[in-house]
């Protein structure tokens, strides 16, 4: 619990920030009292949190229930505390998924037992000759290429998972900048680079099982026909060949060298039909109006998201758990509690200087949907917005070590928090701004942001982030250091001012991800291609002439339609390569060029 002598501290501090000494003594909520809020939002009955489902709506209720008792103005649509927005919510299979094997030996094929369709696959019917290309996979820089001297224009292509000799670490692909290419995502997209009308994965023979993938996901269609088969399946496309797959598999690993082969009067027929659910969800938004008449028009978002990963899915990091709740107490109800003893605790001195937004975003886990969606409709307008303070994992506070990034983000702001000082709390200050969380739709829209912190933990994204994990003393000393933070921001009379970061490049140079471009694109899909939030400074996109809001559509030759095929384009390119790419600017589309550089 934080001390007595901290209270009175910040009861100062909070004193001056509404402009006089009898201002209300704001109750600093207690390490009890945030515990409870991380004990609602994680509960089971919220069932994990997931955007769109029941158990996040529960939550997003107790949210805006805690802003209603605070006192705060409702800062959502049509006067509520809702600020709604339409996100995926899952797939299912539709009324026609089939797969038939034409010649030389016809046969139906049955959906769940000898195949099934991906998550990314396109809707429609696929039927042509079928190609063996070995592992699918394209690698100039290793020297291998499956599609060399194979024609798969308008064919099926059946290639194998992983990646040759999976066993063998001394081969290129264990190397980490090469471990991509035995992802699902190269060999997928490479096909339809290669002008496959549909690709066939099965399982290498010498992986252990070979269960049929369920259906899950909240993917796009990556723009091509995807559908698992079993390894009979498999044989039986490789027996007029008078191979199986062992044997073709073998022969690709032994001497490790591609293989591919084309499989004369072997054709087949796919069907792909999948539904797409899409739901609603909302971030809560409150307003603490300020109560200075001169500082007052401008506005301290305060942040934090409140979903989570729901029964697990995509990105969870315990697969084998699938359909178990992961609770997310620290990721991130500790952050939302913490907002929430934030808007108690202004509240309750009756307000600050500026005014005070708190918002508890939904469809974070889903690329920064909420955060994404404030930015373009916020409560309060953008450009009076001089600050946006984010907290996101607070609740594993670990020998008093706060991370506290952005400080660089605006002017006088690691000033502002290197004068702070909360017993118990250790602040490691960081300049930079970006991260994989809320703030960052902030930054890149040209506000200065601030982000807390306490540290990535082995519970992550897993099931076991319960809230008896959570270290509720130290969550209150980063709820009290926010708030002191918060108050000097709130009543000092020069407003932060955006800084651009001009981050050097980094000596040590990254693995699996390519070469560097520096764009930061936006998560959620656009009607064609990537939409580009915000361009690094002083990167190889910002010297071509890349704008944030431009949509990429075209890069290094490769059609982009997702975020895979930007990464797919990305990574099967060195640094120091120049690459032609296509942006759709005020609807026109606008050719570039850019020179890659290393990663930084």
């Amino acid at each position: 619990m934080v001390s007595m002598a901290a209270i009175r501290a910040l009861a100062v501090v909070l004193a001056v920030a509404v402009g006089t000494a009898h201002a209300v003594v704001p109750q600093v909520p207690t390490a009890e009292w945030l515990l409870d809020q991380v004990k609602v939002l994680s509960a089971a009955d919220t069932e994990g949190r997931g955007s769109g489902t029941p158990g996040a709506d529960r939550a997003a209720r107790h949210i805006a229930a805690q802003f209603r008792a605070a006192g705060l103005t409702p800062g959502g649509d049509r006067g509520t505390y809702f600020q709604s927005f339409s996100v995926p919510t899952g797939i299912r299979l539709g009324p026609a998924n089939a797969l038939a094997l034409l010649g030389p030996a016809p046969r139906a094929l049955v959906l769940g037992a000898d195949f099934t369709p991906l998550a990314v696959s396109a809707d429609g019917v696929e039927e042509g000759d079928v190609v063996f290309a070995g592992y699918g996979i394209t690698a100039p820089g290793l020297g291998w290429d499956d599609y060399a001297g194979l024609d798969a224009r308008g064919k099926l292509v059946l290639v194998l998972t992983g990646d040759p000799r999976p066993a063998d670490p001394s081969t290129p692909f264990r190397r980490p900048e090469a471990y991509h290419y035995g992802e699902r995502s190269h060999k997928i997209i490479n096909a339809r680079e290669h002008g496959a009308r549909a690709v066939l994965l099965v399982t290498h023979p010498g992986a252990p099982g070979e269960a049929l993938p369920p259906l899950r996901g909240l993917s796009q269609s990556w723009s091509v026909a995807a559908a698992f088969v079993t390894r009979a399946v498999g044989d039986a496309l490789l027996a007029p060949a008078g191979l199986r797959l062992a044997e073709a598999a073998g022969a690709i690993d032994g001497p490790l060298r591609p293989r591919a082969l084309p499989l004369p009067g072997v054709r087949a027929r796919l069907e792909v039909s999948l539904i797409r659910d899409r739901g609603t969800t909302a971030n809560v938004v409150g307003i603490l109006p300020g109560r200075d008449p001169r500082l007052a028009p401008e506005a301290i978002v305060i942040g934090a998201h409140y979903d989570h990963l729901g029964r697990g899915g995509e990105g969870s990091l315990a697969p084998d758990q699938a359909g178990a709740v992961h609770h997310g107490a620290d990721d991130n109800a500790s952050g939302t509690a913490a907002v929430l003893g934030l808007a108690r605790a202004f509240a309750a001195a009756g307000g600050a200087p500026r005014t005070l937004v708190f918002a508890a975003f939904a469809g974070e886990e889903l690329g920064l949907l909420g955060s994404a969606h404030y930015a373009r409709s916020p409560a309060h307008p953008l450009d009076r917005t001089v600050l946006m303070v984010n907290f996101d994992m607070v609740g594993r506070l670990r020998d008093g070590k706060l991370y506290l990034g952005g400080v660089d983000s605006g002017t006088g702001l690691r000033a502002l928090a290197a004068s702070v000082s909360v017993p118990g709390v250790t602040p490691d200050l960081r300049g930079d701004p970006f991260a994989p969380s809320d703030h960052t739709s902030f930054y890149t829209a040209g506000r200065p942001v601030l982000f807390f912190f306490t540290g990535a933990h082995a519970d992550y994204h897993r099931p076991s982030d319960t809230w008896d994990k959570i270290n509720a003393p130290g969550l209150a000393a980063v709820t009290a250091f926010a708030v002191e933070v918060v108050a000097r921001a709130a009543s000092q009379e020069a407003a932060p001012v955006w800084v651009k970061i001009q981050t050097p490049p980094s000596p040590v140079r990254a693995g699996g991800y390519g070469p560097f471009f520096g764009v930061i694109p936006e998560f959620e899909a656009a009607r064609a291609g990537v939409r580009i939030s915000g361009v690094r400074p002083r990167s190889p996109a910002e010297q071509a002439g890349v704008r944030a809001g431009d949509v990429l559509v075209v890069f290094a030759g490769v059609s982009v339609k997702t975020l895979e095929d930007f990464t797919f384009a990305l990574r099967s390119r060195r640094a120091g390569e120049a690459v032609d790419l296509t942006v759709v600017r005020d609807g026109a589309e606008v050719r570039l060029r850019a020179t890659l550089a290393e990663r930084r």
